[in-house]
């Protein structure tokens, strides 16, 4: 099961906004895979380590950037196994 969540903030005493993401993956069975867990905005592609996962494990990654990287106000969580890329649904609104 692939999880994503983003949204903007402010750390204290900066004046700058900025995106904040987590994604996670939870592998429920199977063999193990190597998993690529990424994040694509409009101002970029922003990827983790490879990581191999086994059933029952969970792997994640946060990630925080500038609000001009989402320069649509969208972002989604991306996972790339094996092969295949897996997508998670848009979240938008995140200016």
């Amino acid at each position: 099961m692939l999880y994503f969540e983003a949204h903007n903030g402010r750390e204290i005493g900066q004046s700058s906004s900025k995106v904040y993401t987590g994604e996670r993956y939870k592998k429920t069975g199977g063999s193990a895979v190597s998993a690529l867990l990424k994040v694509d905005f409009a101002g970029g592609l922003y990827k983790d380590t490879v990581k191999t996962v086994k059933a029952g494990q969970t792997i994640s990654w946060s990630l925080s950037v500038p609000v001009s990287v989402a320069s649509d106000c969208s972002a989604v969580g991306l996972m790339s196994a094996n092969g295949t890329t897996y997508e998670t649904p848009y979240i938008k609104q995140l200016c």
